[in-house]
C-alpha cells in the first residue's frame, strides 16, 4: 500500500467519525552533505581541452598513474642512482613516455608534444633527470590540482554551453561555396545574379 493511500484511508476513516482531518506533516528532507569531487572527477568535467579529449585522457592517466603514500617502502621499485626516494615520489606519475603513449594509444613523439603543452598550460610540472649509468632521461610529473579547479565549467548540467570546436576562424577557400557560389545555380543564373548584386 502506498503512502499516499495509507494517508487518504486515515482522513476517510476520520471524517466518518466526525473528526477533524488533521493533516499529514511532510518529514523534513534528509539533507546529504556533497563530498567533494575527486580530481579524476574534476579533470573529466573541466572546460579546458574541451574539443581535445586526447589531451584530456592523457592528463586523467597521470591523475590515475600517480604515486600514493604507502605503510611500507622496503618493496618500492626506486633505481639506485635516482635523485628522488621512493617516498618522496609520493604525489608524483613516473611512467614513461612509451608507456603513456601506449595508454593514449598516440605515438610517443606526439605524447610528449602534449606534455610540454600541459606544462605549458600549468596543469602538471615536469622533473627531469639523466641516469649517469645508462644516460637514459627519466621523467615525473605532478598534475596541479588549483589549475584543474581553475578550469571546470560553472555548471555540469546537459544544458551548460560549451565553447567553440576552434579558436581560429574557419577561412573559405577558392571551392568553398558562397551566395554567388552554389552547386544547384546554373552558370547563366550565377551572372544575373552577380548583375543583379544578389
Amino acid at each position: 500500500m502506498s503512502r499516499e493511500f495509507g494517508a487518504a484511508m486515515k482522513r476517510a476513516v476520520a471524517v466518518e467519525h466526525g473528526e477533524e482531518p488533521t493533516p499529514e506533516r511532510a518529514k523534513p528532507k534528509a539533507v546529504r552533505a556533497k563530498r567533494p569531487k575527486s580530481l579524476t572527477i574534476k579533470v573529466q568535467e573541466m572546460e579546458k581541452y574541451d574539443w581535445n579529449p586526447s589531451m584530456r585522457y592523457l592528463l586523467l592517466i597521470l591523475v590515475l598513474g600517480t604515486r600514493r603514500e604507502k605503510e611500507d617502502y622496503s618493496d618500492t621499485w626506486v633505481p639506485e642512482n635516482s635523485p628522488w626516494t621512493a617516498e618522496e615520489m609520493v604525489g608524483w606519475c613516473d611512467q614513461s613516455q612509451w608507456r603513456l603513449a601506449q595508454r593514449v594509444g598516440l605515438t610517443t613523439d606526439h605524447i610528449n608534444k602534449m606534455l610540454a603543452q600541459l606544462e605549458l598550460d600549468g596543469f602538471i610540472i615536469k622533473e627531469e633527470w639523466t641516469d649517469p649509468d645508462t644516460m637514459t632521461k627519466h621523467c615525473r610529473y605532478q598534475v596541479v590540482e588549483v589549475t584543474v579547479d581553475a578550469n571546470q565549467r560553472p555548471s555540469h548540467t546537459a544544458k551548460t554551453k560549451r565553447g567553440p570546436r576552434s579558436s581560429k576562424p574557419r577561412k573559405s577557400n577558392k571551392g568553398s561555396f558562397s551566395k554567388t557560389n552554389q552547386p544547384t545555380v546554373s552558370a547563366t543564373r550565377r551572372a544575373i545574379m552577380e548583375e543583379d548584386g544578389e
